[in-house]
């Protein structure tokens, strides 16, 4: 698995490092602890390719236009970057957390691979019934009852971390930017 994701991860144009700034690839990856960390919290563990990813690429800008499309019916042109394995546990255990409703924002094992300014989730699952798929969950609860597949407000995006990337890569009619919203919604 890991060659077939490392051929889509070096077809795909990521932002250069800017080595000015005392930037090193060191610094976009994710290392085996904080994996770890990650797998520990979850109780399970990660998708090959997705560890590949992340050991190897990392939390690097996406440059490509192919990323203006759009996959049952979500718009991928939010979608700019990955986080990295600290930022993904922060975000999976903050958005895990019960709000004052008693309510969490997202469903469990379930992990925020990316965001988008006004909070829309990439989400990657490790449920045994829907391990690595790539799923999509709006931030406005309206958006969700209108298209989501799913009652928890789920659009799938992807089959794995590797079916995203191939999507991308394969993608040989760049749309326009789009970023979900209907003409009442605004980035919040």
């Amino acid at each position: 698995m890991s060659e077939d994701i490392a051929i889509l991860s070096a077809q795909i144009k990521w932002e250069p490092i800017d080595a000015d700034d005392d930037m090193t690839e060191e610094m976009y990856l994710s290392s085996d602890e904080e994996l770890t960390a990650l797998k520990q919290y979850l109780g399970a563990e990660l998708p090959d390719d997705y560890v590949w990813f992340m050991k190897n690429i990392g939390r690097r800008v996406i440059n490509d236009d192919r990323i203006h499309m759009k996959l049952n019916g979500v718009s991928l042109s939010c979608l700019d970057w990955f986080r990295d394995a600290v930022d993904v546990l922060t975000f999976t255990k903050m958005a895990s957390e019960k709000d004052d409703d008693g309510d969490v924002q997202i469903p469990a094992n379930l992990l925020i691979i990316s965001d988008s300014i006004s909070r829309d989730n990439f989400l990657l699952d490790v449920s045994s019934e829907n391990y690595g798929k790539v799923w999509f969950r709006h931030h406005d609860a309206k958006w969700r009852m209108m298209n989501a597949e799913r009652a928890d407000g789920l659009v799938l995006i992807a089959r794995s971390f590797s079916d995203l990337l191939s999507k991308i890569v394969n993608n040989t009619s760049p749309g326009d930017i789009d970023f979900n919203f209907n003409d009442d919604d605004d980035i919040l």
